[in-house]
């Protein structure tokens, strides 16, 4: 991928994310098995996220301790746990955590723990932490996070409560959907050419959000979705509050590293 054969980004060869008696979306038994472990262009494009937060945090491999906050059912562990000493897992949800658990136990990933944040303030996930961590992956999630009311400072207060779980100097690479702009306009032909879930939207806001880039209707409709989500107005606030090191922007997602300003 972008020139180097060798991918960074390792889907294992585990039947964990497809296990029985599970439902996802209509065939599909759970979020990874939908998302990631087709073939086809879709899949690919939704994979690049982890590729990209790896070759950007790749000079940090096998010499610090890294959290995947909103891991979900485990996709990005088992990359995780081969390039870095200790990992940490946490998501909301206990069903997720069950199925990562199972994956975990498969593989044999000895140097991942996994915590259910359900209900847990911030401070008990760090008193949960017995070593120090460098890096946190927040991919595909902080678009989910925040108060209607105050959207993107919301977001803001919640990376720093994420920081308190870093030592110092420490990093978090932050993936988002772009939610607006062309990139937005061919993500919703897209899923609608392939018969994906999207959620629905009018054809002026649809318009207003991929040619003016104007999305202040649907922010007022955003319920933890995507849509209402505008990752150009993240950006500003990110700017504003912290320090960002690096930016990459993909198709249809842009990642920031940032880490707390001096």
């Amino acid at each position: 991928m972008h020139g180097e054969a060798k991918s960074l980004f390792i889907i294992p060869p585990s039947t964990a994310y497809r296990q029985e008696g599970l439902a996802y979306w209509k065939k599909y038994r759970t979020y990874s098995e939908y998302n990631y472990l087709g073939s086809g262009i879709i899949p690919f494009l939704k994979k690049q996220h982890f590729e990209e937060a790896l070759r950007l945090t790749k000079n940090f491999f096998h010499k610090c301790n890294v959290i995947d906050f909103g891991c979900g059912d485990g996709i990005f562990l088992y990359s995780l746990a081969r390039h870095f000493t200790n990992v940490i897992g946490v998501d909301y949800s206990p069903s997720s955590i069950e199925i990562a658990l199972k994956v975990v136990a498969q593989l044999c990933l000895g140097n991942v723990k996994l915590i259910c944040n359900n209900k847990l303030s911030m401070d008990y996930v760090k008193t949960s932490m017995t070593e120090n961590y460098h890096i946190m992956y927040l991919l595909e999630t902080l678009e989910h996070v925040g108060d209607n009311a105050m959207l993107y400072k919301s977001k803001i207060n919640f990376l720093k409560e994420l920081f308190t779980l870093l030592d110092d100097g420490g990093l978090i690479v932050i993936s988002v959907p772009k939610m607006s702009g062309i990139s937005f306009l061919i993500q919703r032909f897209g899923l609608m050419t392939f018969r994906m879930h999207r959620e629905p939207i009018s054809i002026i806001n649809l318009l207003k959000a991929s040619l003016l880039e104007d999305t202040s209707d649907l922010e007022k409709q955003w319920n933890g979705g995507h849509l209402g989500f505008n990752h150009k107005k993240l950006e500003a606030y990110l700017r504003d509050e912290f320090q960002i090191v690096k930016k990459k922007n993909l198709l249809f997602q842009v990642l920031y590293v940032i880490r707390e300003r001096n």
